[in-house]
């Protein structure tokens, strides 16, 4: 599963994300992705990436936030994306921009190959 347009992966994650739905939400990424919070630190490939968010999930953090900016060309789009992590609540507890990458797979459907959460915010 994946998305149908890579404007509204965004709201998707969110989704995924507030139900708390791991496997649905690891499905949003390729089989082969890259993901980090901190640009250190990476999960890689949809299991990694599902073992690594489902502590937030758990947590009963949830998401809020909005796409800044989506660049296509061809199969290939350039995402960012304003986020909100907040606590059960409402209190703040994070905030940021991330740089994402997808790609349309032969199905039709996006997904990330790479998304660096914090992306937006360093330097």
């Amino acid at each position: 599963m994946g998305s149908p347009s890579p404007d509204r992966t965004a709201d998707m994650f969110i989704e995924r994300f507030n139900a708390k739905d791991a496997i649905g939400f690891a499905q949003l990424y390729s089989e082969d992705a890259v993901f980090t919070y901190d640009g250190l630190e990476k999960a890689v490939g949809r299991k990694q990436i599902e073992g690594a968010i489902a502590g937030f999930m758990m947590a009963g953090l949830k998401f809020r936030g909005h796409n800044v900016n989506v660049y296509v060309v061809g199969d290939t789009a350039l995402t960012r994306f304003k986020w909100e992590l907040f606590d059960a609540q409402d209190a703040i507890i994070a905030t940021g921009v991330s740089t994402e990458v997808q790609r349309c797979g032969p199905d039709g459907l996006w997904r990330f190959i790479i998304d660096d959460s914090g992306g937006g915010n360093r330097a």
